[in-house]
C-alpha cells in the first residue's frame, strides 16, 4: 500500500509539475523586475507572493540568504516607483536549524499583522535533516521580526513530515496544511493547528493518505488548501488516484467534518493523463465550480511520454458528484501549467508556465477569458528571456488596480544565470 519516496529538491519539484529593467510583454502591457536576488539577500523565490494592507509584498526564497537555508523577504514601496528589500528572517539561523530551513511555500497573514509559512526541512525535532516547520513571524516596534516555530515535524512520523505547501486559516484562528511525507502511511497528511492558551499550538492529523488500496485516495499533498462556505477543506494529490500513471496521476480531494469532530476523506476527482496529471493549485469561482492547473498530462502520449498540461474546471451537480472540463491544453511551446491560479473581478483566470514560449522557453505569464459560449481564450501577457527572469512557478497576484505580480525561480542576470526575481506587469 505505501510507496516510499526519498526527499526531493525544487527542481525536482518543478520538473514534477539592482536596475529596474522594464520591457514590453505580448499584449501592450509593461513588464517590470522589482527585484532580483543574489544569492546573500535570498536565492530561488519559488513560492506565490503576499501583499499586506499598505500594498508592501511578502515571499520567500528556498535557497540564500546569511546561512544559504532561506529567507522571508518583504519588498516595500519607496514612493517613487522602487522597491526595497527586507530580510525578515534567515533559516538555520538556530543551531541545528531549529528554527526551519527550505522555505517553499507562500506566506499567509493574520489579522494582528503577523506572517506564517512552512519549511520543508529543519525544525526542533532532531538535527537539520528533521520533518521541517510551521512557523510564525511577530513584527516589533523597532521593525524587526521575531520568529517563533508553532510547530516541528519530525522525519518519517506518523504526525507528518515535509510540509511544502502553504497553511491556511479557518474562522476560529486554526491553522491547516499538508505535508507531502510521513503518516500513518508514509504517503503526507492533511494537518490541523489548533490555537491554545498562551501561544500553544496542538497538531492534530485530519487525515493520512493511502490509505487504501494502490493509494486510490490520493499521494503526496503538496499544493494549498482551500475551504468552502460550508468549511469543507478541498485539496490535491500529485500522485495516487488512477494508475494509468504508473504511480497514479494524481487527485483532487475533499475533506468533510463530521459530528463528532472527525474529518473523512473523498475523491472528487482522479486524473487519468488525458484530462491532465499532477495538479497543482486550486481556487473557487462564484458558482462553486472549481479550478485548477495539471503540469502534465492532456493531449497525445502517455505517462512520461507527451503531454503539456491542462487548465480544468470541476463543477459540483446536485447529487454530490462533481464533473472534471479541461478548458485549455498546453501545448510543447507552451507547457506546464502550474501554480494556483488567480480570477480578476471580470471573471478571467490568470496563471504561469514554468517552461515554454516564444524563442526562449522560460515560461509565461498567461490570461484565460472566457466566452457566452463556454469556450476559453488564453492570451500570453509575458514570456520571460532568462536575463528579466526564468521559470515562474508560483503563479501570480492581483492587486486592486488589476496588476500583476509574481517571482521566478532563477534568471535575472545576463542572458542565463541569476537567483530569481520579482516581477510586475502593468495592463
Amino acid at each position: 500500500m505505501t510507496r516510499h519516496r526519498s526527499r526531493v529538491t525544487l527542481a525536482a519539484s518543478i520538473a514534477l509539475f539592482g536596475l529596474l529593467a522594464t520591457t514590453p510583454a505580448l499584449a501592450g502591457e509593461t513588464y517590470k523586475v522589482l527585484h532580483r536576488f543574489n544569492g546573500k539577500n535570498g536565492e530561488q523565490p519559488g513560492a506565490g507572493l503576499t501583499f499586506d494592507t499598505s500594498g508592501n509584498l511578502y515571499g520567500t526564497t528556498f535557497y540564500g540568504g546569511t546561512f544559504g537555508a532561506g529567507t522571508v523577504f518583504q519588498l516595500v514601496r519607496d514612493g517613487n516607483g522602487g522597491w526595497t528589500e527586507h530580510v525578515l528572517h534567515n533559516f538555520c539561523s538556530e543551531s541545528n536549524c531549529a528554527d526551519g530551513w527550505y522555505p517553499e511555500a507562500a506566506l499567509v497573514f493574520d489579522a494582528a499583522g503577523n506572517l506564517y509559512g512552512t519549511t520543508r526541512l529543519g525544525g526542533p525535532n532532531g538535527n537539520a535533516d528533521g520533518g521541517g516547520t510551521v512557523f510564525q513571524l511577530v513584527p516589533g516596534p523597532d521593525g524587526a521580526w521575531r520568529e517563533n516555530v508553532l510547530y516541528g515535524f519530525c522525519a518519517g512520523c506518523a504526525e507528518g513530515d515535509q510540509p511544502i505547501g502553504p497553511v491556511v486559516f479557518d474562522v476560529s484562528g486554526n491553522l491547516y496544511g499538508t505535508t507531502t511525507q510521513g503518516g500513518a502511511y508514509a504517503s503526507g497528511v492533511v494537518f490541523e493547528l489548533v490555537h491554545g492558551t498562551h501561544g500553544t499550538w496542538t497538531e492534530k492529523v485530519l487525515y493520512s493518505f493511502c490509505a487504501v488500496s494502490e493509494c486510490a485516495d490520493g499521494e503526496y499533498p503538496f499544493g494549498s488548501l482551500i475551504f468552502d462556505p460550508s468549511g469543507n477543506l478541498y485539496g490535491e494529490t500529485y500522485y495516487g488516484g488512477n494508475l494509468k500513471c504508473e504511480v497514479g496521476c494524481g487527485t483532487i480531494f475533499e475533506l468533510i467534518q463530521g459530528k463528532g469532530g472527525a474529518w473523512s476523506e473523498r475523491v472528487i476527482h482522479s486524473f487519468n493523463f488525458h484530462d491532465g496529471a499532477g495538479p497543482n493549485g486550486l481556487v473557487f469561482d462564484g458558482h462553486g465550480n472549481l479550478y485548477g492547473a495539471a503540469a502534465l498530462g492532456g493531449l497525445g502520449g502517455s505517462w512520461g511520454h507527451g503531454g503539456y498540461g491542462v487548465v480544468f474546471r470541476l463543477s459540483p451537480g446536485k447529487d454530490g458528484t462533481w464533473t472534471e472540463t479541461v478548458i485549455r491544453y498546453f501545448h510543447v511551446r507552451l507547457h506546464g501549467p502550474g501554480g494556483p491560479l488567480v480570477f480578476d473581478r471580470a471573471g478571467n483566470l490568470y496563471g504561469t508556465t514554468y517552461e515554454g514560449g516564444g524563442a526562449y522557453g522560460y515560461g509565461i505569464v498567461f490570461k484565460l477569458s472566457p466566452s457566452q459560449s463556454g469556450t476559453w481564450t488564453l492570451k500570453v501577457l509575458h514570456w520571460f528571456n532568462g536575463k528579466a527572469g526564468e521559470n515562474p512557478v508560483g503563479g501570480v497576484i492581483l492587486d486592486a488596480a488589476g496588476n500583476l505580480y509574481g517571482t521566478t525561480v532563477v534568471g535575472g542576470v545576463g542572458s542565463k544565470g541569476g537567483d530569481g526575481i520579482v516581477f510586475e506587469i502593468t495592463p
